[in-house]
């Protein structure tokens, strides 16, 4: 049955989450080519993965920063600063180039110039269009994002990584912890997916029903629950209901086969749900689309 004859709006949602999972694994555990899907929509349109570590630029960071510096402080500065960028060419000039980074210059130097000199190289844009990357105001996109996280480097970040390590924090208090100018909710939100992984946080109270929402997951939660999309969310309403909305769907994905999402999975495939819904009633259309169909 096609995901738009599904009548049950909850139902409907985790059809498009599990489909959305089977052209992961087609495309890349069993190889085969484009279409990879019946649904016109997710053939042509692009939507972030299920689980968001399977994402290429997730998995980009992983092999760039978190493998990398898992079990020193680095992690930290490192991750604020790849996702400010989000770029996976920008972050490879950062990360991947020479025996010692331009990213371990930087902090060892703790000389913005040596940042600077490095994306002054590269050609724009910088930062990554999936999402909005704010920079200092009155100045180029990336000069204003390079000042901002030079602010960010240069606080008192070393200190609270060392207590979290003696007392891992709730995802909730490190979410308020990073908190620095230019660094939105979303951002911080990224962050945190990125953070939670981290051996000393997996055991965290609040590692599985955590979340900030952005702008598309609060749509996708009115969509789910038969509200008009644009409805708007009182202050803790919106995770109350998407946790009761993870006790709904997490039991029929795993009828599908599909390992369990925490909240922070969930809002991002209620943001994706509501991108889909937009093309379906005609509201609307995704930016990335499959312009090459075996990209």
């Amino acid at each position: 049955m096609k995901i738009s004859e599904i009548n049950n709006p909850i139902e409907r949602f985790v059809a498009f989450i599990a489909e959305r999972e089977a052209i992961r694994i087609r495309r890349f555990v069993m190889k085969k080519e484009w279409p990879w899907t019946e649904d016109e929509i997710l053939q042509q349109y692009r939507f972030t993965n299920v689980h968001r570590e399977d994402d290429a630029v997730s998995q980009h960071y992983q092999k760039s920063v978190r493998n990398r510096y898992a079990h020193g402080s680095f992690i930290l500065p490192a991750t604020v600063i790849y996702r400010w960028f989000n770029r996976t060419t920008t972050c490879d000039a950062i990360f991947n180039t020479g025996s010692r980074s331009i990213f371990e210059l930087y902090m060892n130097s703790c000389d913005l110039s040596i940042l600077r000199g490095c994306i002054d190289k590269l050609p724009p844009p910088h930062v990554t269009g999936a999402f909005i990357i704010t920079g200092k105001p009155g100045l180029p996109k990336a000069e204003g994002v390079l000042q901002y996280i030079h602010t960010w480097c240069m606080r008192e970040w070393y200190d609270m990584w060392k207590a979290w390590n003696k007392d891992p924090p709730l995802l909730s208090q490190m979410y308020t912890e990073i908190s620095s100018v230019g660094l939105g909710s979303f951002m911080k939100g990224q962050i945190i997916a990125d953070l939670k992984y981290l051996p000393f946080m997996k055991n965290v109270p609040d590692w599985w029903i955590w979340a900030t929402p952005g702008p598309g997951s609060l749509k996708g939660l009115n969509i789910v629950y038969g509200r008009p999309m644009m409805t708007p969310w009182h202050k803790g309403e919106w995770l109350i209901s998407l946790q009761a909305l993870s006790d709904l769907v997490n039991p029929l994905l795993a009828g599908y086969g599909i390992d369990k999402l925490h909240n922070q999975d969930l809002q991002n495939c209620l943001c994706e749900w509501s991108k889909y819904t937009k093309v379906a009633t005609g509201q609307g259309r995704p930016r990335q689309i499959f312009r090459n169909r075996a990209a």
